[in-house]
């Protein structure tokens, strides 16, 4: 463990707000032991130059990264290697996504996390399960035999398999009954809207009925309509639905972006929902489906975006650089907001006395500069 020091001189970011000039971050690792204008004089400081430091990012949706994926290679070694990709990148804390897959996949997968999560809680959160219980019309890359409709006996057995290690799954409402719900309600999972076709009344129920978020907004859902308002109407108005959003400059224009957080405020946060950070272009193969990079930009057979190469970095800075975020907004919408919906405010997602030292140093053109995890600072 290494010894406390003192980070001063930089634009500080808590998670929600910038604090005003003149305060120091006094770290000893794990945590932050103070925010304040008066530093101790005795320990080593590091001149921050007016650069930004912000809290670690948090990312809800992560297929893999650094070559390895996962929902193809399910084991702990596989998702170490993809933990420190993103950790690389300034990601401190992760879900990490099991998408459509065998029943087998599925188990092994969460069996790995569970492992990881024993020892290190603070950079794997926990698991995204995105399907299968998805709208085979609004598949999108996944693989539609291993979709399946929702029934009690599969829904409780999924539920005992998750346990405390998945935080949020994927579903189609259209495709529930509210008895249905019930079953992943009493998880205490979120529920997440994605893949789904539902119209504006079935959103607006799914929601009403506990729902908390929508996956991925404006992608593998109908788009807004006059006399079919739809779901993304719904995400819009109902007050307790937050959302994620790609903000890549491919999966969404930035001016839908700009309209999302203009309506949805800090109900709005980012997610890289990254499966190739790090790939070159060229054909990837993915179990039983081949997918082309080109350009950065991944694209299924039937030529569908199939996922990101991007890290939540590289989307804090589109949305503040492209998509004409303000500073504030876009930092929140990948710190404070993910952890609210983790329940994890208390440790991670701001900056304040007891919580973790995880940490992002930004550079004038929001580039990634160093990453502190628990105080210590990563290569």
């Amino acid at each position: 463990m290494s010894p406390a020091f003192i980070l001063k001189n930089g634009r500080i970011f808590d998670g929600r707000s910038f604090l005003s000039p003149g305060f120091s971050i006094v770290v000893r690792p794990p945590h932050i032991l103070a925010i304040t204008p008066h530093p101790p004089s005795h320990l080593p400081s590091i001149d921050l130059q007016g650069k930004v430091i912000a809290p670690g990012f948090i990312d809800l949706q992560v297929n893999g990264g650094g070559g390895k994926y996962t929902s193809l290679e399910p084991s702990e070694k596989s998702f170490r290697q993809i933990l420190n990709s993103h950790l690389r990148e300034g990601t401190t804390s992760m879900l990490l996504t099991i998408i459509t897959s065998a029943d087998e996949t599925r188990r092994q997968a969460i069996s790995s996390m569970q492992t990881i999560m024993e020892k290190n809680q603070s950079l794997l959160a926990g698991a995204h399960l995105e399907g299968p219980f998805l709208n085979p019309s609004k598949k999108g890359a996944h693989h539609e035999p291993w979709l399946q409709l929702p029934t009690p006996d599969l829904l409780k057995q999924v539920s005992e398999e998750g346990g405390d290690t998945i935080k949020v799954i994927t579903v189609s409402p259209e495709l529930f009954t509210s008895g249905n719900l019930d079953i992943l309600l009493d998880t205490g999972w979120v529920l997440s809207a994605g893949h789904t076709t539902a119209s504006y009344e079935s959103a607006v129920s799914f929601f009403d009925h506990g729902g908390l978020m929508a996956t991925h907004l404006f992608n593998t859902m109908p788009s807004l309509k006059g006399r079919e308002p739809g779901i993304v109407t719904a995400i819009f108005e109902h007050q307790g639905a937050k959302a994620g959003i790609i903000a890549d400059g491919h999966h969404v224009h930035p001016a839908a972006i700009r309209l999302a957080q203009k309506v949805m405020g800090d109900r709005l946060f980012l997610v890289s929902d990254a499966t190739f950070l790090g790939q070159k272009d060229g054909e990837v193969h993915f179990g039983p489906a081949t997918f082309r990079m080109k350009d950065g930009i991944c694209y299924n057979q039937d030529g569908k975006l199939a996922g990101s190469s991007i890290s939540m970095s590289r989307a804090v800075q589109y949305c503040i650089t492209k998509a004409g975020i303000s500073e504030t907004d876009a930092l929140r919408m990948a710190t404070y907001t993910p952890a609210s919906i983790l329940k994890a405010t208390d440790h991670i997602g701001n900056l304040r006395k007891g919580v973790l030292a995880n940490m992002v140093v930004l550079g004038e053109t929001w580039e990634i500069e160093k990453v502190y995890y628990e105080g210590e600072p990563v290569e």
